[in-house]
């Protein structure tokens, strides 16, 4: 009875609500209020606070925990206060580099070290030596400072840690913690120590570095690197022939050991170090450094500068869902660890395929819709770069420009979606006109078109690659070779581009292109389509057919030649037993016993090459799958719980990224363009007009998106549970319910 009573209560009171609910909304008109403001920023722009995560948190190796500030990074040692490794400032480059810092205690003549790591290392590889874990009381063992906790933020690694140990009558005990960040300006690391002295009686250590390298040679991409012996000129240098590398500090008094270091008893103390990595022809640097502190603060600056930068270029997003917009956040973060400037590159800025320092337009192609947004005068020299180096010759541009004969299938379609998504995004047309060496960027395209086409035409229009998958995607199975569907799509496109641009400029070849393009995609129909499989198969020159069921085809869903049925056909395996996987997606469909294998993770099997659902999910919710889009990007929000930035693949049933592959990528961009594109459903168009047609899921609550900047306008999206709204230049411009699409003209206004 009472519960009657109060379902009675909660049905009236609820009535109420929504009647209330109902009523406020009747007063703003559904076509829009111009005198409405645009919501708020809602949030800062990005800083390294919002990215930081304890070290406990992350998956990564401690070689892939990596600092950046744009010319160079290191990466932490795990397990120490002070321990640093492989430094990367090209042509610096030493993956075996090891520092870290020591103490001598003068008074007692006791050495306590910070060598952990370095045990812990000897004891897996070799089974023997010292444990690490009888240190500081075993006979015999070294005394060592203890890591209590450590903590990761873009470009600064946070420690702390303790020594506490009684010597006869006497104790030394302190507390330690560090910090250490990257130059934005020369190629130097900096480490700030702060000791607490617990003892009255004042502590004074002999400070010195200890630094190791088996080899310190230049590394220059296509030059054989020249080893030589490596010395130690004093207690602050490690050298070569080719390479200095100098500890530096400023505390005032050194011997020839190291720096005085006194702290008063019941007293801190903190010291600046610096390592400064030099050609050996480079004037050695004075190992007293007093403004250090100083050329900290300037790093800590240009890294806040850099996230300010990309958070108020690119649209800012907030909503209910914590995951979901810390995944849009680190997407940024991650581009921005891939963005390298520095004057001895081949173009500045230089986005780098993500730990490795070379640039991929494969890569990029993930990533361009997001960097047509932020810095279009940067994708285009990248563009421009691609094209001197040859898109049929070469995938691979190192940071020196020196490229090998490396070639990705992929390669020109690749060119083309950057330049489309360049073009829509910009509209700078006129970029088709610019002249690379003898010919314009039309013309290389038209010229890449015709050699596609006489290199690897078949009498039917398929395009045979010839054989070695690793020309498409590098997988350790067969099949997946000669006329693969994936890659003839894009071609059809890609010569569908091509015509359309002939189009323009009345040119005669139109025709030809259009030629290619239909009878290529007519042969794909005809003789790739399995209707059963709902899938296309990859044809061998011996008219043998293959099924593999790569997620690699769902790139087609964007290239605009498939039918709805062929979609849907292929859009039905993205599910549970198939494609889906607790993380994201496998890149071979477990139906596939065939070819599926656990370590291949990016495209073999057991993951995913991170890009590929995050583009994935963008497609399925432009071709009105929101749900399963969704669902797809709900996935790979749970990668930042584990992940401060985006590796290059992850597996797609648990937390961890081999070690053998690239801890940060650049098609990290993809999930941001997912969010934009996808989610709040912002679409572009190459005239300079603006569809909004985005899609709601209850876990987003009242969702924002603001500062998307589009042909000198400015607007906004904000989801709500019934409807939407969308804001142009600061004002209301409409409001409307989901499924219906509003479309401004290319001057921004607001179609009826």
């Amino acid at each position: 009875m009472c519960q009657k009573a109060n379902s009675l209560t909660y049905g009236i009171l609820l009535c109420a609500l929504l009647s209330l609910a109902a009523t406020v909304r009747a007063q703003i008109p559904l076509d829009g209020n111009p005198g409405r403001p645009s919501p708020a920023h809602p949030s800062p722009a990005l800083t390294p606070e919002m990215l930081g995560m304890p070290r406990t948190q992350i998956a990564f190796g401690d070689r892939a925990l990596r600092l950046f500030n744009g010319r160079g990074t290191v990466s932490i040692r795990d397990k120490s206060l002070t321990g640093l490794q492989a430094v990367e400032f090209p042509p610096i480059d030493v993956r075996d580099y090891r520092f870290f810092l020591q103490f001598r205690e003068t008074k007692a003549n006791v050495l306590i070290q910070d060598i952990v790591p370095d045990v812990y290392d000897h004891m897996v590889e070799t089974g023997g030596g010292l444990h690490p874990l009888g240190m500081n009381f075993l006979p015999g063992s070294p005394w060592v400072m203890l890591l209590q906790q450590a903590y990761w933020e873009p470009n600064a690694f946070f420690r702390t840690g303790t020594f506490h140990k009684q010597f006869g009558d006497r104790w030394i005990s302190f507390a330690i913690s560090t910090k250490t960040s990257v130059s934005a300006e020369t190629d130097e690391i900096y480490m700030t120590v702060e000791i607490e002295n617990r003892e009255a009686e004042p502590l004074v250590f002999t400070t010195s570095p200890d630094q190791r390298a088996p080899d310190l040679s230049i590394s220059v991409p296509g030059e054989a690197g020249k080893p030589g012996p490596v010395t130690r000129p004093d207690a602050f240098t490690i050298a070569s022939d080719q390479i200095r590398i100098t500890v530096v500090s400023d505390l005032v008094a050194q011997g020839k050991d190291g720096w005085r270091w006194e702290i008063p008893g019941h007293a801190k103390s903190k010291a600046c170090f610096g390592i400064i990595l030099q050609p050996a022809s480079s004037p050695a640097p004075s190992v007293t450094a007093p403004d250090l502190a100083q050329h900290m603060e300037r790093a800590d600056r240009a890294l806040r500068s850099r996230l300010q930068w990309a958070g108020e270029t690119l649209p800012q997003v907030s909503t209910g869902d914590p995951a979901f917009d810390d995944l849009y956040r680190r997407c940024i973060l991650s581009v921005l660890e891939a963005r390298w400037e520095r004057e001895n590159f081949v173009v500045k800025p230089f986005y780098a395929v993500g730990a490795w320092v070379t640039s991929v337009v494969w890569d990029t192609s993930y990533a361009s819709e997001m960097l047509s947004m932020l810095d279009p005068a940067g994708l285009r020299e990248t563009v421009l770069t691609y094209v001197r180096k040859g898109l049929l010759k070469t995938s691979y541009i190192p940071w020196n420009g020196k490229t090998n004969d490396y070639w990705y299938a992929q390669s020109p379609f690749a060119e083309m979606r950057v330049i489309q998504d360049y073009l829509t995004q910009t509209g700078d047309t006129a970029f088709l006109n610019y002249s690379v060496d003898d010919a314009t960027v039309f013309e290389w395209m038209k010229r890449m078109g015709r050699e596609l086409e006489k290199r690897y035409a078949r009498p039917d229009g398929l395009l045979d690659f010839g054989a070695g998958s690793e020309k498409m995607l590098e997988i350790r199975t067969d099949g997946y070779q000669h006329v693969v569907a994936a890659t003839n799509g894009m071609a059809a496109a890609y010569f569908r581009q091509v015509a359309q641009w002939c189009r323009d400029r009345n040119d005669p070849d139109a025709a030809q292109f259009e030629t290619w393009s239909k009878t290529l995609q007519d042969s794909m129909n005809q003789k790739l389509w399995d209707d059963q499989n709902g899938w296309f198969v990859n044809l061998y020159p011996d008219g043998s057919k293959h099924l593999v069921l790569s997620y690699h085809q769902f790139d087609l869903l964007d290239a605009g030649i498939l039918s709805p049925k062929q979609s849907e056909a292929m859009i039905s395996h993205i599910k549970e037993g198939e494609f889906l996987g607790p993380l994201g997606l496998y890149s071979i469909s477990k139906a596939d016993r065939v070819h599926w294998d656990l370590e291949d993770v990016d495209w073999g099997g057991g993951g995913q090459y991170t890009g590929e659902p995050l583009r994935l999910a963008e497609s399925l919710y432009r071709s009105g799958h929101a749900d399963l889009a969704w669902d797809l990007l709900n996935r790979c929000t749970r990668w930042t719980e584990h992940f401060p930035y985006i590796p290059q693949e992850i597996f797609a049933d648990y937390f961890r990224s081999p070690e053998v592959e690239m801890e940060l990528e650049l098609d990290a961009a993809s999930g941001v363009q997912a969010v934009v594109f996808g989610t709040f459903g912002l679409r572009p168009h190459l005239d300079g007009s603006l569809s909004v047609a985005p899609s709601y899921h209850k876990e987003l609550g009242e969702a924002h998106l603001t500062g998307y900047k589009f042909r000198d306008h400015s607007y906004a999206v904000v989801l709500g549970p019934w409807d939407y709204e969308v804001f142009r230049d600061g004002k209301l411009a409409t409001r409307t319910n989901y499924g219906k699409s509003i479309e401004f003209t290319p001057g921004g206004t607001l179609k009826d």
